[in-house]
């Protein structure tokens, strides 16, 4: 206490001084105005030392990853062209490709085809799609020798499985050892997978080879910057979807019999491709590291139901003792009791208006599921802006931390570049534009304000949304039970394969599958028929909406013609053999 007494009369006394000496006041201004000028100059030149740094720095940071990603696109090709090398004396007479995958897999059962022969074949029909497409990333250069393993097992009289031989592609979001999962994102460039994903070890110990990794791209579309664009193989104009859009290519184009992936968001793809999905979901089954909505693809809804029935059957999933995986088996009982189903539908979910295609394709559903017995009745999904704007909000916690430090370096892909301008607009001038926006396009809002005026700052707000998704999600399943539902109807999208150009502004139309990714129901999606002359004569016609994002669906629809049209068939949690059931039952119909 006494310094600070000290030190206070010293100050005061020199002011007292200062005061009334008017010459040493005129020197003790001049003293601080020089002080202050040369701070000011310190200053400047602290500021101009500094953006330099940052300047270089982040060149020098774009440099390198410009030099990773270089690095790493010449060791792939370096593979591709061994592949290649390997496969230039092979006999691929049989065309073992072009077969079904239920009697291929019959044909390997009985020994008539080899692992190996099967393997080459697909290798070499992939390689020619992907240099046309675009959707291969990584070529797993093990998968020979497991088929040539699996054949010398099966000559000695080894127990075969029940995919015996079947090669089957990788996302490129799903673990397997000893290869990168970029996501298309340079950071995760030789980070490579210590242990293979749960999937993959499932479908393994069932006899699959793994032979393939597929492009997944950082948004919705089809393209990132370490791989590139991903075509559709129905108009390479046109998106194959996203995330999974080279998946999707590679298997609808006859690449790859068969495909497991990981969705960890919004989803958008196969609704563009003529395929046959089903997504189980969090709980059943599970996907390490990643919110975990697990899904297998293939050309036709047998193989789906096949593959997912034996992946669920003894709880082969479980082989890690996940503790995320509830140990419910495969429930033959719900699959297979032929009875009238109670089946709600909807054309358009109030928030989005789908093309007149689309609604035709949900009609067609319809009236091929009374036809076959079932009761099929309206439900219409409620309050769908608040599912979007919600789901945004939690998924942007972080205020999109996470992903603006991942992709701070690299360059950006053109689809994500709205949402980072999105990221990156002050929520004051958001607030401001809020009125001007509503007049450009209100669908637009949820998103708009989700990724840019995302409300939650701390813990207890993101409860209180978490919160209110789980009322939402009883307001929901009190609706589906006072219609007493089985299942649900409801279209993928609101139009047919958009041009990859016009991709990044049609996030709103994704309101159709980031519901059931809210709600956490499993979903299964199904090619039902195609854009048409007189769906594209009602476009002109009956699409006039003066909103925006409304706009660039009729323009973007416009050629469409011969694009494939899908539907989801929507189910109950934990109630995967049912949806797999309504699948069955519309695929067979719509054979009829």
């Amino acid at each position: 206490m006494w310094v600070k007494y000290v030190l206070n009369s010293v100050f005061h006394g020199f002011r007292f001084i200062i005061s009334n000496n008017p010459f040493l006041r005129m020197n003790w201004y001049i003293g601080i105005f020089q002080s202050s000028t040369r701070m000011l100059k310190v200053s400047v030149g602290i500021c101009v030392i500094y953006i330099t740094f940052r300047v270089f720095s982040d060149r020098r940071k774009k440099h390198l990853v410009k030099r990773t990603i270089s690095i790493k696109l010449k060791e792939v090709c370096r593979n591709k062209g061994r592949l290649e090398q390997d496969l230039v004396s092979v006999n691929q007479s049989n065309h073992c490709e072009d077969l079904e995958i239920s009697l291929l897999l019959q044909n390997l059962q009985d020994g008539h085809l080899s692992c190996l022969e099967v393997l080459r074949a697909y290798q070499a029909k992939a390689l020619k799609i992907t240099t046309e497409y675009n959707c291969i990333t990584e070529f797993i250069l093990e998968a020979e020798e497991w088929a040539k393993q699996l054949d010398a097992d099966a000559s000695l009289g080894g127990k075969k499985g029940p995919l015996h031989g079947l090669p089957f592609s990788v996302k490129d979001n799903v673990g397997i050892i000893g290869y990168d999962s970029t996501i298309g994102i340079s950071k995760f460039i030789s980070q490579p997978a210590t242990e293979d994903a749960a999937i993959v070890i499932a479908l393994k110990r069932l006899g699959a080879i793994p032979f393939f990794l597929v492009l997944v791209l950082n948004s919705f579309g089809c393209s990132n910057p370490i791989w590139g664009l991903t075509m559709n193989p129905w108009d390479k104009e046109r998106t194959p979807g996203g995330s999974t859009g080279g998946e999707a290519c590679l298997i609808a184009a006859g690449g790859s019999p068969m495909g497991a992936e990981s969705v960890v968001t919004l989803e958008a793809v196969y609704v563009f491709l003529q395929l046959f999905v089903e997504y189980t979901r969090l709980s059943r089954p599970p996907q390490e590291s990643v919110a975990p909505v697990p899904g297998i693809m293939a050309r036709d809804s047998k193989t789906v139901v096949t593959i997912t029935k034996l992946l669920l059957h003894d709880n082969h999933l479980q082989i890690h003792g996940d503790p995320d995986l509830l140990p419910i088996p495969w429930n033959e009982k719900m699959f297979s009791e032929k009875k009238k189903l109670k089946i709600g539908y909807y054309e358009d979910d109030g928030f989005f208006p789908t093309t007149p295609g689309i609604r035709r394709a949900i009609q067609i559903a319809k009236s091929k599921l009374e036809a076959s017995g079932h009761e099929l009745v309206p439900f219409l999904p409620p309050r769908v802006d608040y599912v979007l704007n919600s789901f945004i909000n939690i998924l942007t916690a972080d205020q999109s931390r996470y992903l603006l430090e991942a992709l701070s370096n690299d360059d950006i892909d053109p689809v994500l570049k709205p949402t980072l301008f999105a990221l990156s607009v002050p929520i004051f001038l958001k607030r401001l534009l809020r009125p001007l926006l509503s007049l450009f396009s209100a669908r637009l809002m949820p998103v708009y304000l989700g990724l840019g005026g995302n409300r939650i700052r701390e813990t207890h707000q993101l409860w209180d949304e978490i919160t209110k998704k789980n009322l939402y999600k009883e307001e929901f399943l009190s609706y589906w039970r006072e219609l007493e539902l089985d299942l649900c109807i409801a279209p993928c999208f609101a139009c047919p394969a958009p041009r990859s150009v016009d991709v990044a502004k049609l996030s709103p139309a994704l309101s159709y599958t980031s519901l059931y990714n809210f709600l956490d129901f499993p979903v299964g999606i199904l090619p039902i028929d195609k854009e048409n002359v007189e769906d594209q004569t009602k476009l002109e016609i009956e699409y006039k909406y003066f909103d925006a994002v409304c706009k660039l669906v009729k323009m973007t629809t416009k050629g469409a013609t011969g694009m494939p049209l899908a539907i989801q068939m929507i189910g109950l949690p934990y109630q995967e053999e049912m949806v797999l059931c309504g699948m069955e039952a519309l695929d067979a119909a719509l054979r009829q």
